[in-house]
């Protein structure tokens, strides 16, 4: 092969086409929810960015493997292939440059669609972590595996219904895994398909392990479509060879990894605190931006949680999925109070206090008790009702309102220990809801 017939290749095949229409697909899947309000499932970190690239791949995969039936068709339809079987050179060689040309022009359009994300990423990303090189590099091989996979199948079929029944028969099965994970039906086989069957959140990667089983896999699909794109008719069949030896492996290799792959983000779960001598202030590395932000109204709750007993001490903000119980000398802020791009909800105009303090300084544990929650906010700063809580229905308005004035009827103490209970229970997700006077929220 020389430098002169791939850059022809480069030039004249349908492989530009493949690549532009990968990256324009790509990138117009992103912004889509960017005009949708929902940017937040990809641009909040680097991990999100290469994780809901993968997840497109669900699109992207079979568009790559049509592409691939399409180009080999470009002789027989352009009557080309007696003449260019007359030729002196190897049969095997013919392909060879149109192969790497459209895995150069996949990659590429894969790229395109990473960089286009990476301009709100960088604008978003708190840390760097180099984790989510694999996602990319992984999805960007299954590229080319689909590519000379559909090349190898449209020379061995080189019919024009090819390229279509291959687009229609990947999306069919790589949704499938997605159905199935909806339903906990996945398992380890889970790894053989390019598009992820869940998103990556701004907390979360894919495994080391299963990064490594996809590459083994689809380095062996795409020898396998290399293959059968070079050899002959009759040696058609040694292309299963590479294939069946990659899922061997690959399994062996992802057996330790969960069917969806993904696993918690180290770097951004650490905790950042600050190391002023005040009451320490933690957020996760995730959103280490806002700790500035979150230090002011995070030790004001601190203070007027000290009329309670046992009153918390440090201020740490927790993702949903950590377990309880919550310590009794800590306030916990649900991660979820953080808006990518835009920082603490409410925090300019003083909601944030309330939501440091609603539950007396507990996360919400879902069920009916955010009604509790809010009087014991109220009750603690001192003014009904809290800010960031007005805007509710009337009849919502009206029971807090209720609870607001049994809750105040009572003598001090009284509703002190009320208070103190409702923190008591709800560091344990117990249920709070009955605990106030009058009416149960």
């Amino acid at each position: 092969m020389t430098g002169r017939i791939l850059r022809t290749e480069l030039r004249r095949s349908a492989a530009p086409v493949a690549g532009a229409l990968t990256a324009a697909l790509g990138a117009a899947g992103l912004y889509a929810l960017v005009l949708s309000g929902q940017s937040a499932l990809w641009d909040a970190q680097w991990t999100t960015l290469a994780g809901f690239q993968r997840v497109m791949l669900v699109l992207l995969w079979p568009l790559a493997l049509g592409a691939g039936a399409w180009q080999a068709r470009r002789d027989r339809r352009s009557r080309m292939e007696e003449l260019l079987g007359s030729v002196s050179r190897p049969e095997w060689q013919r392909p060879l440059p149109a192969a790497v040309a459209l895995a150069t022009f996949l990659v590429t359009g894969y790229a395109l669609v990473f960089a286009a994300g990476a301009v709100r990423v960088a604008a978003n990303a708190s840390y760097s972590t180099l984790s989510w090189l694999p996602m990319f590099a992984v999805g960007a091989l299954s590229l080319v595996a689909a590519g000379w996979i559909g090349m190898g199948a449209g020379r061995l079929l080189p019919s024009p219904y090819t390229p279509p029944i291959l687009v229609v028969a990947g999306f069919l099965l790589l949704i499938t895994p997605v159905q199935l994970a909806k339903g906990s039906a996945g398992g380890p086989s889970m790894l053989l398909v390019p598009n992820l069957t869940d998103t990556v959140d701004e907390f979360s990667t894919v495994s080391s392990a299963f990064s490594v089983a996809q590459a083994v896999w689809f380095t062996g699909l795409a020898l396998g479509g290399l293959v059968l794109l070079l050899a002959r008719r009759r040696a058609a069949p040694t292309a299963l060879l590479p294939a069946a030896l990659a899922v061997v492996l690959a399994l062996s290799l992802g057996a330790s990894a969960l069917p969806s792959g993904i696993v918690a983000e180290p770097a951004a779960r650490a905790e950042i605190c600050t190391h002023d001598g005040g009451p320490r202030v933690c957020v996760t590395g995730a959103h280490q931006d806002g700790l500035a932000e979150l230090k002011g109204p995070a030790r004001r709750a601190l203070r007027l949680l000290e009329v309670l007993p046992n009153a918390p001490t440090s201020v740490h903000e927790v993702s949903s999925d950590i377990p309880g119980p919550q310590p009794v000398d800590e306030l916990w802020l649900d991660s979820d109070n953080y808006e990518t791009g835009h920082g603490w909800r409410g925090s300019s105009h003083g909601e944030l206090l309330m939501r440091l303090l609603a539950g007396a300084g507990t996360r919400p544990c879902g069920g009916p008790a955010y009604r509790t929650r809010v009087i014991a906010a109220a009750w603690l700063i001192g003014q009904y009702p809290p800010p960031g809580s007005a805007d509710v229905q009337k009849q919502e308005a009206a029971k807090r309102r209720e609870l607001w004035k049994a809750l105040r009827a009572l003598p001090r103490s009284e509703q002190t220990r009320r208070i103190a209970e409702i923190r008591r229970i709800g560091l344990t997700c117990g249920d709070v809801s009955t605990v106030l006077p009058g009416t149960s929220s």
